[in-house]
């Protein structure tokens, strides 16, 4: 779905992606973070993407390291898919469980918040249809979504929660689990960068600015 909106021309603008076990924070947990910063005047394939994953530290500490980085890189944009309804809320709500406080940037709030989903939403409940996926906004635009194929298929969010982020969890605590931490956390930065990318790109086409991108388009395989 395309949904074309006036460019507020800011200079610095931000995305934030997260990856759980699950999508309800009663019985899922907190994988990892993703964060990417693009400035306006530099080409999409300078933009820079930092992924933060869990440590033995726990998931607040995981959460503090992002929203550090985050504040910390002067954006003045936010822009997120489902983020509004999903990834911002999900973190709070593991906080208030784990009994954890967390400084929130200011970014993370509206207008500097610019959830790219929620219009889509309300349009497609209008006209009685799907929510669109990230991907099929990007596929509207001409753009072909990253792929990150992991053991011989393509890495989904139901795959990620089931198999990928409990495989990784599994391996925290361990002294015979560093190798294969290592593989999986590959996988994981790719698919976390592959979305963090995907999200910049359609914020710039629904403005009208045409980008390239360095995963756009493009399949990595993962054994």
């Amino acid at each position: 779905m395309r949904y074309p909106r006036d460019d507020p021309g800011h200079d610095r603008v931000a995305t934030v992606d997260i990856e759980t076990t699950a999508t309800d924070p009663d019985a899922g947990e907190l994988v990892s973070v993703g964060v990417g910063i693009h400035d306006r005047g530099d080409p999409l394939t300078d933009a820079t993407y930092e992924t933060f994953h869990r440590r033995g530290d726990g998931e607040a500490a995981l959460v503090a390291r992002a929203m550090s980085r985050l504040d910390d890189a002067g954006v003045d944009r936010l822009v997120t898919y489902n983020g509004a309804e999903f990834d911002l809320p999900f973190l709070t709500d593991r906080l208030d469980r784990l009994g954890a406080t967390v400084d929130w940037p200011p970014v993370t709030e509206p207008p500097a918040h610019l959830d790219l989903f929620l219009d889509r939403k309300e349009r497609a409940e209008r006209e009685g249809s799907k929510w669109p996926t990230l991907e099929a906004c990007l596929e509207a635009y001409g753009h072909a979504p990253a792929t990150t194929r992991w053991r011989g298929a393509p890495l989904t969010n139901g795959r990620f929660g089931e198999e990928l982020g409990p495989a990784y969890l599994r391996t925290l605590g361990t002294e015979t689990g560093g190798r294969f931490r290592e593989r999986l956390t590959e996988v994981m930065d790719h698919y976390l960068t592959g979305d963090l990318e995907a999200t910049l790109a359609l914020f710039y086409a629904d403005v009208g600015v045409d980008v390239t991108g360095r995963y756009l388009g493009t399949e990595t395989n993962f054994d």
